[in-house]
């Protein structure tokens, strides 16, 4: 059993619902809300099957068919970490979801496949911890893709370098590490010997959420369960070629012993942009910075004169593949949005498509 305050909850959401509540507007514990509905968030999702928590426990929950048949896009639909208003059924530990509330923020990628959807990770997030492996597996690109998606977001990410017991020149990792993510802390942990735990725990506040991604087997579950201090997540262990084993298969809340709520997430194969155009400038921000200073508005930063860009490549002061992975993720990031584009003209074109269609229907009516 939990209070709202310990899921999270805040003025944000509130707010939202204090128009709807005529017994007691300014109360913080459940809701009633006229007809029944009670805040509560979602804790774990499976198929358009969820688990809600809220004061009164822990319920099983659908969504009304209606909703499932309006819904333009995964990101209308309730996600792990988002508030709903919920029915629960009189005697049941099943419950109706009958509203979703505005998410504070949102962990996005577009959803995999050719349709160009959004698919939010974990709603109304505090921190990002961005986890890696400290040893073969470090992916210096892939650190900076999920930054850039985790600043896009306005919470905090966090680096955590785990497996640092692996490590066989950590020293020289952790540099090139700090070379790819400017104003980012960084955490180095081990789920095996425990190095960086308390770090961990101290970077979670009691009312904040925390969550966790990364790939498949760089230990996010491992390091779940030294901050809960139990096997609540199942974790495998370590390959002899020194890469780890998937485990986690759906994203899951949880609750620390300070009080801060934690998302486990599957690892993730494939972190594709959305969103993300201020996150790349923050993620790459000596990149930015560079570029404000070229003589030209429209320099391509490829051969004009006056590019500080060049500039800084020429003297040693940028690193050619770091260049290399901004214009690579600014591309992936205009050819997401044209796509958007695409959809909205496709999803504009069909809409007025249909009204003509009703309004023939209509006419061919008052004709009979």
């Amino acid at each position: 059993m939990f209070s709202l305050e310990d899921l999270g909850w805040g003025p944000f959401f509130r707010e939202q619902t204090a128009q709807l509540n005529t017994e007691d507007p300014s109360t913080t514990a459940i809701v009633a809300l006229g007809t029944g509905f009670y805040p509560m968030r979602v804790a774990e999702e499976q198929r358009s099957v969820y688990v809600l928590w809220g004061e009164a426990g822990a319920f099983d929950a659908t969504l009304p068919g209606r909703w499932l048949h309006e819904a333009e896009g995964r990101d209308q639909l309730p996600a792990v970490g988002d508030w709903v208003l919920a029915r629960p059924l009189p005697g049941e530990d099943r419950a109706v979801i009958e509203q979703l509330l505005g998410r504070r923020t949102a962990l996005s990628r577009k959803a995999a496949g050719v349709r160009t959807n959004e698919q939010i990770i974990a709603a109304n997030v505090d921190l990002i911890f961005v986890v890696a492996s400290l040893n073969r597996e470090l992916n210096l690109r892939r650190i900076e893709r999920y930054l850039a998606v985790a600043w896009e977001t306005g919470a905090t990410p966090v680096l955590v370098l785990n497996k640092a017991d692996l490590a066989e020149d950590g020293d020289a990792l952790l540099r090139e590490v700090h070379d790819v993510a400017p104003g980012v802390e960084a955490i180095e942990t081990s789920a095996v010997t425990g190095e960086g735990i308390e770090a961990l725990n101290i970077a979670l506040k009691y009312g904040q959420t925390a969550v966790f991604i990364g790939s498949s087997g760089v230990g996010k579950s491992s390091l779940v369960n030294r901050l809960l201090g139990n096997e609540a997540q199942a974790v495998s262990h370590i390959r002899s070629d020194d890469k780890g084993r998937h485990t986690t298969t759906s994203r899951q809340m949880l609750v620390a012993p300070g009080g801060a709520v934690i998302i486990d997430t599957p690892g993730i194969r494939e972190l594709q942009l959305w969103d993300a155009g201020e996150g790349l400038g923050q993620a790459f921000s000596e990149v930015e910075t560079l570029a404000a200073g070229c003589a030209f508005r429209d320099c391509t930063h490829t051969s004009e004169p006056g590019c500080a860009i060049m500039g800084a490549l020429r003297a040693g002061e940028l690193d050619r593949r770091r260049l290399e992975s901004y214009r690579k993720l600014e591309r992936e990031q205009q050819f997401i949005e044209s796509k958007k584009d695409d959809r909205l003209r496709s999803e504009q074109k069909k809409k007025w498509k249909q009204i003509h269609v009703d309004n023939r229907r209509r006419m061919k009516m008052r004709g009979r």
